[in-house]
């Protein structure tokens, strides 16, 4: 049915999402009190995020795997780090941002696609 790479992607995006709120967020904060740091981090993520996701959605069948599990991981853990202090909302998409970038860390590796790297069974072993 799904696979579970698929899966993580689908919750990758779910955080990119969720960063993109934490941004809008970070704005109405500093709407009602201005803060230069938290207006430059709203920023940031507002703009990066669509980026990230343009990166996602265009094809990358060539790379590596492992080079795109890592990638993401990074990403989760730099966008989740920014997002941490903007608010309330923040707070809570960036400890799934978190999450997310564990899992990802961990499918990068301990390599979880069976398609690219498929398990042969040599039948001409002796016992």
């Amino acid at each position: 049915m799904f696979r579970l790479i698929d899966i993580i992607k689908y919750l990758t995006f779910i955080s990119y999402i969720g960063f993109i709120i934490s941004g809008i967020s970070g704005f109405v904060e500093v709407s009602n009190t201005f803060e230069l740091c938290k207006l430059l981090v709203s920023l940031i993520l507002i703009t990066n995020v669509p980026l990230l996701i343009y990166v996602e959605i265009t094809s990358h069948e060539k790379a590596d795997m492992r080079v795109i599990q890592y990638s993401r991981s990074y990403s989760q853990l730099i966008l989740s780090l920014l997002s941490m202090g903007l608010s309330n909302i923040g707070v809570g998409f960036s400890i799934f941002g978190l999450t997310i970038c564990i899992a990802n860390l961990l499918l990068g590796l301990f390599e979880c696609d069976n398609e690219i790297h498929p398990i042969i069974v040599n039948s001409n072993s002796q016992n």
